[in-house]
Formats: structure tokens, C-alpha cells, sequence
């Protein structure tokens, strides 16, 4: 397996990205390695002294990591315990970390095959320390796991957590969310104020939620992968992220879909109402003329004293004449901001019949 050195590093299972030095360093003896010297630097040269799961480098080859030999299965069918295609590479903490590792019995949460099936043992381990410790921060899950993973690699995996139940056919329920009021994750019963289906408030988060829920939409529906990278430039390991974060999050995107552009029966149920007002406000005219003058004094006028009537009459049509321009302006600015409004409406729309 010489081609181990050219194969990616699997972020989603050690979340390490470069070689670091290792406290507390096992030796392959009490790490309970029960291959000979010569079987071990056979399995050094043939996975070229890289650890098979988070890609950690040896000594040998200008890293860092200490490095043990793996058996795959300890009573495997069919060949020896120690033969070659039963031995793999790993660093010393994937090692500990694959002896140690939670089991879908550990769970805090009962979990189905079908869940199992998109689900990772870390994901057993971020929900027994949710049960424990939750609600709390990302940083706070990524330092309390017993094994090592990135900040961006287990917020993946609470995206794929919480949105379990959009990813799992057979699931109805969620078990895992995110309080939209503190940013803290948690089991569905510690979380009060849910992300779940959260409109956010500000522009840019919006639009990302728009686009997230665009993306998955048109996964489901068929839609090849590329045209999607095609179409909005992004990566193809986003647009992973983005179906992910969507199932998370179940954004409504069919509150926007009509981009405020009225139906046929709205335009109609619009037009009779908009009749029914005119008629109103023409009665409420002919009502208004119909009021006969009366005396002035009569009408209890404020007395202003020092002010000759001329002034009165000044600054009463001073008054009137601020108030139209004012609301003249009011009217340019209410009609200037639909104008970008419905530009913004239209450009999603575009993007949405792309997708």
C-alpha cells in the first residue's frame, strides 16, 4: 500500500492538521504491540511512516508523531493474526483513540442503523458530553472530547447532528439543537430558544441561509453537483457543508419563494379591496363637504398672544407647506426602497430558477 502517501488526510475523523509535538507519549510496548521488530519496520516502510487515519508523520520522515502498529482484527479469518493485510499505521493518539472510542451502546440517545449509517464515533462521543455537560460552546465540545478533532470538523459534525432527522428518512425527531439566544448546542430537552427554522437578523447570515437551503433543495431534487459549484463559485467540499448546515438549521426558504410578488388571486383580492377604499374614502369626502361653515370663534380658537393674525396665517401655511414636502419625501424614500427591495427579490429569484 504505497499509495498511502498520496491519500488525504481524513479531517473528519482526528480534526488535526499539522504534526505537533505528543505529551505523554506511549511506547509501542504499553501500548500492547504484540508484533516482532522486523514485522514493524515491514509496516513502517509499507504505509511510509504515516499515521493511516489523521496522515501525523514519524521521526524518519520529519514528524513528530509516535507511531504504532494496529491489528485490525484479532482473530481474523482466513490469515494470520500478524500477516501484513491484518496490520495498519496508526499515531499514538488515533491508536488510543480507536481502543477507546464510544459505541453507539454508549449513546446517550437511542440511535437506529439508519442513524448510524451517516453517523461517526465521535458523534457518539460530542453527544455523551452533551448529556453531560450541556449546553455548551464549540470550543468547549472540542476540549472536552477524549479524542483530538478541529473546531471546524466538529462543528460539521453537530450540523450533521442536528439535522439528523432531515438526513435520516426513518427519523421524525431531532436530538440535538442549537439555542439561537446563546449560540450553545445541546440534546433537544436542554435547549430553549431552538435555531431550528431561525430567520436571522442580519443580512449576510441571511443570505448564507438562503443559499445553504437553494443547495440542498437542489440536491434533493436531482440536481448534478458540479452545476451547483458552477453557479454559485464555491467549493465542492461547501457545497457538503452547506446541505449539512441546512439540514441543520431548516431555514423557510418558501417564505421568500415569491420574491413579494403577488399571485393572480392576490392581485384580484388587492384590487377589490382597493375599490372598497376608494368608495369609502369618496363618501367620507361628500360627508366632509356636506358640513356647513361656522362662525370662527365658535370652533374654540387658540388665543396667541404678541402675534398679529397675518403671522398666525404665516406660520399656520408654513406649517402645511413642511408637511407636504415632508411627506412627499416619505413618499420617494417608501418607493425608492421597494425599488431595492424587489431588485434583491428578483436576483434570488434568478438564482433559485438556476438551481
Amino acid at each position: 500500500m504505497v499509495e498511502a502517501e498520496s491519500q488525504p488526510r481524513k479531517d473528519e475523523l482526528s480534526g488535526a492538521s499539522t504534526d505537533g509535538d505528543e505529551s505523554d507519549v506511549t511506547s509501542p510496548r504499553e501500548c500492547n504491540e504484540t508484533v516482532n521488530p522486523e514485522t514493524r519496520d515491514d509496516v513502517l516502510t509499507e504505509y511510509w511512516h504515516r499515521c493511516q487515519v489523521c496522515g501525523r508523520r514519524g521521526p524518519e520522515k520529519g514528524g513528530l508523531a509516535t507511531l504504532h502498529v494496529h491489528h485490525i482484527e484479532r482473530d481474523p479469518e482466513g490469515m494470520d493474526e500478524h500477516d501484513m493485510a491484518n496490520l495498519t499505521l496508526l499515531c499514538r493518539s488515533c491508536h488510543s483513540w480507536f481502543h477507546q472510542q464510544s459505541t453507539p451502546d454508549d449513546s446517550p440517545v437511542e440511535l437506529t442503523e439508519e442513524d448510524q449509517s451517516v453517523l461517526l464515533p465521535q458523534d457518539i462521543e460530542i453527544l455523551r458530553y452533551l448529556s453531560e455537560n450541556g449546553p455548551t460552546r464549540t470550543g468547549d465540545i472540542v476540549s472536552g472530547l477524549p479524542s483530538d478533532h478541529s473546531v471546524s470538523a466538529v462543528r460539521e459534525r453537530l450540523w450533521v447532528l442536528t439535522g439528523l432527522d432531515n438526513l435520516v428518512e426513518g427519523r421524525d425527531r431531532q436530538i440535538v439543537d442549537k439555542d439561537i439566544e446563546t449560540g450553545e448546542w445541546g440534546l433537544t430537552d436542554q435547549i430553549e430558544s431552538s435555531a431550528r427554522g431561525h430567520i436571522p437578523d442580519d443580512p449576510q447570515l441571511l443570505l448564507q441561509r438562503m443559499e445553504d437551503e437553494q443547495v440542498r433543495q437542489a440536491l434533493e431534487r436531482g440536481c448534478d453537483r458540479s452545476d451547483i459549484i458552477d453557479v454559485l463559485g464555491i467549493s465542492r467540499r461547501t457545497t457538503f457543508n452547506k446541505q449539512k448546515r441546512a439540514c441543520a438549521y431548516g431555514f423557510p426558504l418558501s417564505a421568500f419563494n415569491r420574491g413579494g410578488r403577488p399571485t393572480d388571486s392576490e392581485r384580484s383580492e388587492r384590487s377589490s379591496v382597493t375599490a372598497d377604499t376608494d368608495t369609502g374614502e369618496a363618501d367620507g369626502q361628500q360627508r366632509l363637504d356636506a358640513v356647513p361653515d361656522k362662525d370662527p370663534d365658535s370652533l374654540g380658537r387658540t388665543e396667541t398672544w404678541g402675534a398679529a393674525d397675518s403671522e398666525s396665517e404665516a406660520q399656520s401655511t408654513g406649517v402645511d407647506d413642511r408637511r407636504g414636502s415632508q411627506t412627499a419625501s416619505d413618499d420617494v424614500g417608501s418607493e425608492e426602497l421597494q425599488a431595492h427591495l424587489q431588485e434583491a427579490i428578483d436576483a434570488l429569484r434568478d438564482v433559485n430558477e438556476v438551481l
